[in-house]
Parts: C-alpha cells; structure tokens; sequence
C-alpha cells in the first residue's frame, strides 16, 4: 500500500486472472483502477471512501469503486482487514446478457450512487460474508479449479450486494439531496481531468461550498490543497510515461499539463525528490 493519497499501481500476480487479497491493519489513502472489497475480519476499523467516513465492525465490508480515494484504519488492536482488489474484467458479461446492462453497468460504469457500505445487520451480509470466507479460503489453497470457485463466490457477493441497492433504491424513490461536502464527484473529475485547469472557484462551485470553506474541506479530505492534490496526478502520470515510453521530457510535461517547462521540473522534482531525467536515468540503469 502507499502513504500518499495517489495512484497505487496494485501487485496483481496473474494478469489473466486479475485478482489479489491483502491481509492488513492499515489502509494508507490512496486510489487504483482496481474495484475493492474491504473487510473486517475482526475487530473495528474507520474507513474512508472518498469524503464518506464510517466506522465498521466484524462482518462488515466496504465497496470501493475504481478511482475513488479510499482508506482504513483500524480501531482496535485485534482488528484486521481483508482486501479484495480485483480488476471489473474478472466479474463484468460479455455485454450479450442481462448482468451486464441490469447491474454492473449502471455503478460501475454509469457510476450510480449505491451503497459503500455493508452493516452486519442487513439480511445480505451474512452471505456477503460467508462469500468472502469461502472465496479467500480458495484463493489461498488454489486446488483445481478455484479460479471458477474465486470468480462465484465474487459474483455471489455482488448479486447480494445488489439486490441490497436494489431494495435500498426501492425504499427511497426520491434519493435524498447530496451533502454539501461531497467530494466524490469531483474528485473523480478530477482524476479523469487532471490535464486541465480548474480552479478553487470552479471545484468550490461543483460541490456548492464557499471558496475557503472548500479549501479546508479539500484539505481534510484528501490531506493536500486544490494544486497540490492536481500536482500529484500530474506527476504521478509523467513519471509512468518517463518509465514506459521514450518520449521527450517537454513532450511528456505537455501532455500532463504544463505548459511551462521550468515549472514542471519544479514541482516534479519536488514531489519526487528527483528531476524527470533522473527517473529515467535510474530506471535504465544509468544514475
């Protein structure tokens, strides 16, 4: 896991069969492409997704859609927690069936807002759970066959998972008004756009906050300012195109945003501690 609120490159060992669990305490703030299941084997732990905190006990999980801030921390000593992550290939159809068009689709896709969070008092999370227990113990033993056994139980979770936001959806035709301090599509927004300026003004009025109160919740949110927070995607996407292509560096501070060289070594090496021709450099095996 990484200690900064940016993209995290997952380990997935088999790219063919995407998919890994970590067993961990802390989940330091960060956001993937994956989609994630978080959940609380034992103990107490507050987890974050995006703007959204609850705290969770035993038998209860998080959904973490793909590119959203997450994290956790545990609240007890004998807390642990069970990450799922997983890339959407490994449980979205084909495209030709209704699963796709009647569930998947709409949230991961469409990104409908459906719940992050399972309480252990709803029906469906004590199969949710047993789900998860069966999947885990399959990835671990890998006897034949288990991937078809892994990719089930995974799809069992999601058909109790939405058939919970189905229920949810039913019981309250008319959704509620989002919260004032809702980050979470802006934030996407951000992560999607980060080429392109925006500025305090602009992300204040998207999440309908007064500038300086925008910029403190910002801060709380996701432990950076506006900048900094836009800096980071920026750098973090030249320094993948520094590693794998072989692009000049102008061209690549061009394609991430900035359009003023000295500036962009600035910040990068500010970030990383290093200019872009040393990441190069170090990576060939010429520092």
């Amino acid at each position: 896991m990484t200690s900064s609120p940016h993209k995290e490159n997952t380990w997935i060992p088999d790219r063919t069969f995407p998919i890994n669990i970590f067993f961990v305490r802390n989940v330091p703030l960060h956001w993937h492409d994956h989609i994630e299941w978080i959940f609380v084997k034992a103990g107490q732990a507050r987890i974050q997704i995006d703007a959204d905190y609850r705290v969770l006990g035993q038998g209860e999980a998080a959904f973490v859609n793909s590119r959203q801030l997450h994290g956790a921390a545990v609240l007890a000593p004998d807390s642990e927690l069970v990450c799922i992550v997983f890339n959407e290939a490994l449980v979205r159809g084909s495209g030709l069936d209704i699963t796709e068009s009647n569930y998947f689709q709409p949230y991961l896709i469409q990104r409908q807002k459906w719940p992050g969070f399972m309480r252990a008092d709803e029906p469906e999370m004590k199969e949710i759970g047993a789900a998860f227990e069966r999947l885990v113990l399959e990835f671990g033993q890998k006897r034949p066959g288990y991937e078809l056994i892994v990719k089930a139980e995974l799809l069992r979770v999601f058909g109790q998972y939405f058939r919970n936001a189905k229920q949810s959806a039913a019981m309250q035709r008319a959704a509620p008004p989002p919260q004032a301090y809702d980050f979470s599509g802006l934030l996407h927004d951000l992560r999607s756009r980060y080429r392109e300026t925006i500025t305090v003004e602009q992300a204040a009025k998207i999440v309908n906050l007064s500038p300086n109160y925008f910029c403190r919740m910002f801060k709380r949110v996701t432990g950076r300012t506006l900048i900094e927070y836009v800096h980071l995607l920026r750098v973090r996407e030249a320094e993948r195109l520094l590693l794998e292509t072989a692009s000049p560096v102008t061209e690549i501070a061009s394609q991430v945003g900035f359009s003023n060289m000295t500036y962009f070594g600035r910040v990068f090496k500010k970030i990383r501690n290093a200019t872009p021709t040393q990441i190069r450099a170090r990576a060939s095996g010429r520092s």
